[in-house]
């Protein structure tokens, strides 16, 4: 029973890893890249990653970023801090496309950011 309640507890990156890939390919992996369409899908992911997240019914606070851009050989460097409990707390950094989820032809990158934070 203490297990079951702890894992209820804890964010768990590995369950919501899958939940950021999904929400990416299904707003962006056939898209071109449209520099004015950019914020729409911004906020499209993250609000697809949002409701899935509370549809879990945990009791944890979630902060997630979004960043997209263009395919073309630049260098891309982000960074993140946060204040957490670290029995509890966590973050999910998903990239795509990765080794994880292969997409030769995606024109775009994209990188999701999710810190799930109990109250």
């Amino acid at each position: 029973m203490d297990d079951l309640q702890n894992d209820e507890l804890t964010f768990t990156p590995e369950l919501v890893e899958p939940v950021c890939y999904d929400a990416i390919e299904s707003i962006i992996k056939d898209k071109l890249y449209n520099e004015s369409l950019i914020q729409i899908w911004v906020d499209e992911i993250c609000s697809a990653i949002n409701k899935e997240l509370i549809e879990t019914n945990k009791p944890f606070k979630y902060l997630i970023s979004c960043t997209i851009m263009q395919k073309n050989g630049a260098g891309l460097h982000l960074g993140h801090s946060c204040y957490w409990d670290t029995a509890n707390d966590n973050v999910v950094i998903a990239k795509w496309p990765s080794d994880k989820r292969k997409d030769p032809n995606a024109r775009m990158i994209c990188i999701v950011t999710v810190f799930g934070l109990s109250y």
